[in-house]
């Protein structure tokens, strides 16, 4: 398994706590996990929820969240894979415990700032990130954002061959079966063509 030391994180999901499961993926045959160790927590952390990089935390402890993360990210993805394309039900919250543990210990407060155009103020949670444990908090709530705020039932799979990545479906038609057109959807397009081509005289 790569460390994924030069590949950049695939943000395609359109909501980050997919992009969190999308942390773990197999790109071109080679399977690549950003969250391997302290380090590439982190910057993949900065990355998606723009936490301050100037963070410094111990190697030892930040590994261990590191791992702690790697435990939650498969933890959710068996509820994704149970679940996605199903309407939430209220009786799915005891499942949820390990989701609830992590939020129980938020050490988030709200903040009026100006909008980074300058021009109106703005309501933004801030997160004061006293231990290494901390750096879960946004990834947590991207997690509760998903199943509280957004269309479960349009959480999707990408149906390309070996593809590993899960996107939520906010296209206006509903339709959208491809991590990227770019690059599953080019595949299935090229697949295509070549399997026509087969099949002529």
């Amino acid at each position: 398994m790569s460390h994924a030391q030069h590949a950049e994180p695939f943000f395609v999901a359109d909501h980050r706590a997919l992009d969190f499961l999308n942390s773990v993926a197999t790109p071109q045959d080679e399977r690549i996990d950003w969250l391997v160790d302290g380090p590439s927590f982190l910057r993949w952390l900065v990355r998606a929820f723009d936490v301050d990089a100037d963070l410094s935390f111990a190697g030892a402890r930040l590994d261990e969240v590191a791992a702690r993360a790697r435990l939650f990210r498969e933890w959710f993805r068996g509820f994704v894979e149970k679940h996605a394309g199903e309407l939430l039900r209220p009786s799915q919250v005891r499942s949820l415990r390990p989701l609830n543990a992590v939020l129980s210990v938020d050490r988030a407060y709200q903040q009026v700032v100006s909008a980074k155009e300058g021009a109106t103020l703005v309501l933004r949670t801030q997160r004061d990130f006293k231990s290494a444990a901390d750096l879960l908090q946004p990834i947590a709530h991207a997690v509760a954002d998903l199943l509280c705020n957004a269309d479960f039932e349009q959480v999707r799979h990408c149906e390309g061959t070996n593809c590993t990545l899960w996107f939520l479906d906010i296209s206006k038609s509903h339709k959208r079966r491809w991590c990227s057109m770019a690059v599953c959807g080019n595949r299935a397009k090229v697949a295509q063509h070549r399997a026509r081509q087969r099949g002529n005289p």
